[in-house]
C-alpha cells in the first residue's frame, strides 16, 4: 500500500514570527510599512429593508496603491450600526482572491431606523475611519409601536434631495444587459445576457442583482463608481502607505491573539508552546510559541464548523498558566451621521402589502432554502487512509486501556519510565519508526498532551477510534500515527475535568452560500406563493469571454424590476450597468 507522506507543518511561519512581537515593538512594526492601503467596497441588494427581509452583500477588497484586487487581507469585517451607535450585526467575512459575500436576515427585534453599514479589514484600522466603507441603510420594522426615528414630527425634518442621493455615474459602455423581452407575465422565465465589448479587460467577478424597483423614496446606495470616486476624495491627503502601524494584517485567516500568566514564581513566558484546537468532525490544531511578555499570535486559515477553541499550554504541569485572550477593541462609532428616512400617509397601503407578503414568503421558507457551500471542508487527516472502528459493533470492555489493547490493531500504549503513558501507531512498511516517535493522540479533535488520563476513561463513552498511520509534524516535534477518540455525543469535555485547558468561543466568518432559484415549470408547485421582490441574488459571476448568459423566473409581483451588474474587472475598473423590464 502507497504510504501517505502527511505531514502537517504547524510550525510557525516566519510571518508568524514577526507578528509575535508585532504590536509592541517598533523594530518589527517598521516591517508592515512597505505594505500599501486598501479600500474595500460593499455591494448590496438594497438600501431599503423591512422586517422579515434578507440584506445580502458582497465584499470587494482593493489595493489602494495598484488599485487592483488586494492579496493582503484574508478576512474582512461588516457591521450594521444603529443612530444610537450600537451594533446591530457583526460578521466577519473570509476573502478568497479578495472577495467575500454574506446576508443578514432583518428580525423582529430590530427596530425602524436609519443605520449605517460600515466595512473595513484590520488592516485598514491602521488608517483613518473616514475611510472604510460606509453606506446608509433604512430598515422598517411595521411590527413595533415605536417609529419616532422615521416620523417627521418628532425631529427636525431633512428632505431627501436628489443632492443627498449617491452620485449619479454614466454606466460603463463595455457591457451591455440585454433580456429576451421587455415584460414578462407573471411566475415566467427570463432569459438574460451580459455582453463584454472590452476583451480581457472587463473580465472579472461580478455581482447580479435583480429586484423590483423601490416605489418609497429613501437615501440611494453607492455603485462601485461612485464609491470609488468618494474614496479618492476622502483620501486626498491620505498616505498610501500607513504612517503607523499599530494593527498586523491578517494575511493567512482570522487572527488570534492572546496572552499567558504564571500561576507560579519563576516560570517562564517565553518560548513557551500553545496548542490551539478546534474541535469537531473537521477538526484543527494550530501550535504557536510565546515571545518574552507572553504574547501569542496565530491564524486561523482554514474554515471550521464548531464556533469553538482549547488552549492548552503543552509541556507545562495542569494549572502553570493562565491563558487570556486579547480582543481589538470596539470601533468609536461616535462621529457617524446618518442620512434620513421619513414616513408619510401616502405609504401606508405600500407599507402593508409588502409586510403580508414577506410573512407569506417567510411562511413557505422551508421550501425555499439556501444552501451554505461546505465544498472546502477541512479533513484534519490530510487526505490519508484512515482506518475507523466502531466500538458498538464489538464486546465493550470498561477501560479504554483495555479496549485499545482488545479491539483497535496497530495501536498500543508503552509506559515510560517518567511514569508518563505513550500511544504508539504500527507503520504500514514496518520501518519501525513507531518505536521512536509516538502517535498524536486527540479526543473529540482536541489534542490530549497527558495520555495517561486516557487509560482509565470509559469506553462505553466512545463512538469511534479513527486511527492514521503516518508521520506528522507537530510544534517542532515528530509524531507517527494520529488516533481520534470519537465520543458518542462529542462532548468529552462536558464530562471530564478540563483543569489547564482554556476555552473560548471563536467568531466563526461567515460562509458562501448558494442563493435558491425559484423555478416556474409544468413539474412545479403552483399552490406555493411566490410573492418574491428579489428575483435574483448572484454574487459571484465569472466573466471570462465575450458573452454570458443565465435565467430566472418572475414572481406574482407586478411592477417594475432592474438588473444590476456591478463589481471590479480584474484591472480594478469599476463597473456598474443597469438594465430593466416589466412584470404585468
Amino acid at each position: 500500500m502507497k504510504n501517505f507522506k502527511v505531514v502537517l507543518v504547524l510550525l510557525v511561519l516566519i510571518f508568524g514570527q514577526q507578528l509575535f512581537a508585532q504590536e509592541s515593538s517598533n523594530s518589527v512594526l517598521a516591517q508592515f510599512k512597505g505594505l500599501p492601503s486598501e479600500k474595500v467596497y460593499v455591494s448590496m441588494n438594497t438600501s431599503l429593508l423591512f422586517t422579515g427581509e434578507y440584506l445580502f452583500y458582497k465584499v470587494y477588497c482593493l489595493n489602494d496603491k495598484t488599485k487592483q484586487s488586494s492579496d493582503l487581507s484574508t478576512i474582512a469585517y461588516v457591521e450594521l450600526v444603529s443612530e444610537h451607535k450600537e451594533v446591530v450585526f457583526s460578521h466577519r467575512v473570509r476573502l478568497e482572491k479578495s472577495q467575500g459575500q454574506g446576508d443578514f436576515f432583518v428580525p423582529t427585534s430590530v427596530p425602524s431606523g436609519n443605520y449605517k453599514l460600515i466595512a473595513y479589514t484590520r488592516w485598514m484600522k491602521n488608517g483613518s475611519m473616514n475611510l472604510f466603507f460606509q453606506e446608509d441603510v433604512t430598515i422598517l420594522n411595521p411590527y413595533q409601536a415605536n417609529q419616532d426615528a422615521v416620523l417627521p414630527e418628532l425631529i427636525a425634518r431633512e428632505i431627501i434631495s436628489e443632492n443627498d442621493e449617491a452620485q449619479s455615474v454614466a454606466g460603463d459602455k463595455r457591457f451591455v444587459i440585454t433580456t429576451d423581452k421587455e415584460r414578462y407575465p407573471q411566475k415566467a422565465k427570463v432569459t438574460l445576457g451580459i455582453q463584454n465589448f472590452r476583451g480581457a479587460t472587463g473580465y472579472g467577478n461580478y455581482t447580479i442583482s435583480v429586484r423590483k424597483k423601490e416605489t418609497l423614496k429613501h437615501p440611494q446606495k453607492n455603485t462601485p463608481l461612485s464609491y470609488i470616486e468618494w474614496h479618492r476624495q476622502q483620501a486626498a491627503k491620505a498616505p498610501t502607505f500607513y504612517n503607523e502601524i499599530s494593527f498586523a494584517p491578517e494575511a493567512n485567516g482570522e487572527l488570534l491573539k492572546g496572552r499567558i500568566r504564571a500561576n507560579a514564581p519563576n516560570l517562564p513566558l517565553a518560548k513557551q508552546a500553545i496548542a490551539i484546537s478546534i474541535p469537531g468532525e473537521d477538526f484543527q490544531i494550530k501550535v504557536v510559541g510565546t515571545n518574552s511578555t507572553g504574547l501569542f499570535y496565530a491564524n486561523i486559515s482554514k474554515d471550521y464548523t464548531q464556533e469553538l477553541a482549547i488552549i492548552q499550554v503543552l509541556d507545562a504541569p495542569k494549572g502553570s498558566y493562565d491563558v487570556q485572550i486579547i480582543n481589538d477593541r470596539p470601533l468609536d462609532y461616535s462621529s457617524l451621521t446618518f442620512k434620513r428616512f421619513y414616513l408619510d400617509a401616502s405609504m401606508e397601503q405600500a407599507i402593508v402589502r409588502r409586510s403580508l407578503y414577506n410573512q407569506i414568503e417567510n411562511g413557505y421558507f422551508a421550501v425555499k432554502p439556501d444552501t451554505l457551500q461546505l465544498d472546502a471542508v477541512n479533513d484534519p487527516y490530510g487526505g490519508a487512509y484512515v482506518e475507523t472502528i466502531v466500538l458498538d459493533e464489538y464486546t465493550r470492555f470498561k477501560t479504554l486501556d483495555e479496549t485499545i489493547v482488545e479491539l483497535v490493531q496497530n495501536v498500543w500504549t508503552k509506559k515510560n519510565k517518567d511514569g508518563s503513558v505513550s500511544f504508539k501507531v504500527r507503520s504500514f512498511d514496518e520501518t519501525y519508526e513507531e518505536l521512536e516517535y509516538d502517535a498524536l493522540v486527540y479526543i473529540d479533535g482536541v489534542l490530549m498532551p497527558n495520555q495517561a488520563e486516557l487509560l482509565t476513561f470509559d469506553s462505553r463513552l466512545i463512538k469511534t477510534v479513527n486511527t492514521v498511520r503516518e508521520k506528522y509534524a507537530l510544534g517542532g516535534n515528530i509524531y507517527f500515527g494520529m488516533i481520534n477518540l470519537v465520543t458518542k455525543d462529542a462532548n468529552y469535555f462536558d464530562l471530564v475535568n478540563t483543569s489547564g485547558m482554556t476555552k473560548i468561543e471563536l467568531d466563526r466568518p461567515r460562509l458562501p452560500k448558494r442563493y435558491y432559484a425559484q423555478t416556474h415549470t409544468s413539474g412545479s408547485n403552483n399552490r406555493i406563493p411566490d410573492f418574491r421582490d428579489q428575483l435574483l441574488w448572484r454574487p459571484s459571476v465569472t466573466i471570462e469571454g465575450k458573452e454570458l448568459g443565465l435565467s430566472f423566473f418572475t414572481s406574482e409581483l407586478p411592477g417594475e424590476y432592474e438588473v444590476s451588474l456591478e463589481g471590479f474587472s480584474i484591472y480594478g475598473r469599476p463597473v456598474a450597468i443597469k438594465e430593466s423590464f416589466t412584470v404585468e
